[in-house]
């Protein structure tokens, strides 16, 4: 038997590392869903984290800026925080008892020049496959 959502934190902020364990929720940056039918809109939803790399990577990569190339450390973190903020907005959807987030878009902002801030955010619906 799954968990209720309520007993999953996992995908909480302040919990580790983000793994949504739930129901499934389809994510796509699509308006609909080719093949499905939304039966309802629940509403905006979104998932953040907020992280810093520490100062020895900082120094990497401002020696990385001087002499060119890709800064791997900050690639990673990035595609890392891309990963956390997409389990949490699956997790903020199955919340409001959806199954799916369409128009799902990411946000990224610094904070102090120390930080860097990645949402991911889109609309809660339900949906059910189109059987023909």
């Amino acid at each position: 038997m799954q968990a209720s959502i309520s007993e999953q934190p996992d995908a909480a902020i302040g919990q580790g590392p983000a793994r949504y364990s739930g129901p499934p929720i389809l994510v796509v940056t699509t308006n609909d869903l080719p093949g499905y039918r939304i039966t309802a809109v629940h509403g905006e939803v979104f998932g953040i984290t907020v992280r810093a790399r520490n100062a020895f990577s900082n120094m990497g990569a401002g020696f990385r800026t001087m002499f060119g190339g890709e800064a791997k450390g900050y690639t990673q973190l990035l595609s890392d925080s891309r990963l956390e903020a997409v389990e949490r907005l699956r997790y903020a959807t199955a919340q409001v008892g959806g199954n799916a987030v369409v128009a799902m878009r990411f946000d990224t902002g610094e904070i102090a020049d120390m930080m860097n801030e990645v949402a991911a955010c889109g609309t809660a619906v339900s949906v059910e496959r189109i059987v023909d």
